[in-house]
């Protein structure tokens, strides 16, 4: 089950996923999106099980009945990704609209919060087989889970500092349950998430920005199919999947020359 999953990340993950054999549940915020995901999946995944269900997370009743419709379609969940969030325009905190700010917070910390809430009551009560672990629950780290700061996300980077807090205290009260908790970090991924609200209007400043994205970002697939294998063998809680490492981040830098990698668009 991933939430957010109609497209970028989210969407991918759900791809390989099914294309190691999983039964997958895609979700997203309108029926129309989950409508476009499924389709998307299902022509090119043709034997594929997947499922749809819209959900806002934001909502705590939708996020029991995502959880209540997974139930149905897939019998038990084996893992729940907490992937759904949005971004906020890379402006300070003082240009930001209050209701806007509560936005992002309901939906990239509260909606983790409940979506925790609900899959940790769904997993520690649902029947599984002898020897079957009940359960494992993901969280998606991004910009300032680590504590970092970067002009322009205050709000978004708060929350997913709060998401790192949530991730590390459901794994302490979690033991004994046996359900896994653990995080992905994605690193920097070529995605409207990413490149809608970066401003272009000062050629000189886009360029700069551009040339550290083609060194630093990836497509979503990529990352994708490198995380989705790692959750399937994950049986330690506590487990951080990184992507984009310090050794990594450095040795694109000083091969940044030879490489000549180019993600971004023009």
């Amino acid at each position: 089950m991933i939430t957010g999953s109609t497209r970028g990340l989210g969407f991918q993950l759900a791809r390989e996923f099914l294309r190691r054999g999983c039964m997958v549940v895609v979700s997203g915020r309108t029926r129309k999106a989950v409508n476009a995901a499924l389709s998307g999946l299902r022509a090119e995944l043709p034997r594929a099980a997947v499922y749809g269900i819209a959900c806002d997370v934001a909502d705590p009743a939708q996020v029991q009945a995502l959880w209540d419709g997974a139930v149905k379609a897939l019998g038990v969940v084996d893992h729940w990704i907490n992937n759904a969030g949005i971004g906020q325009p890379m402006i300070p905190i003082w240009d930001l609209d209050p209701g806007f700010m509560e936005v992002v917070v309901r939906t990239d910390l509260l909606g983790v919060l409940y979506g925790a809430r609900v899959a940790m009551r769904g997993m520690t009560s649902q029947p599984r087989e002898p020897g079957r672990a009940p359960g494992a629950i993901w969280f998606m780290e991004g910009h300032g889970s680590d504590g970092s700061v970067r002009r322009g996300l205050s709000v978004y980077g708060a929350a997913k500092r709060g998401l790192r807090y949530v991730a590390r205290a459901l794994a302490v009260e979690a033991r004994g349950t046996g359900v896994l908790v653990g995080a992905l970090s994605p690193g920097i991924m070529v995605t409207d998430f990413l490149l809608k609200p970066l401003d272009r209007r000062d050629a000189a400043a886009w360029e700069r920005t551009k040339r550290v994205f083609n060194i630093l970002a990836d497509r979503p697939e990529t990352v994708a199919a490198f995380l989705a294998p790692r959750v399937l063998a994950t049986r330690r809680t506590g487990t951080l999947i990184a992507w984009l490492t310090g050794p990594k981040i450095l040795f694109r830098f000083l091969f940044a020359g030879i490489l000549k990698r180019k993600v971004i668009p023009d």
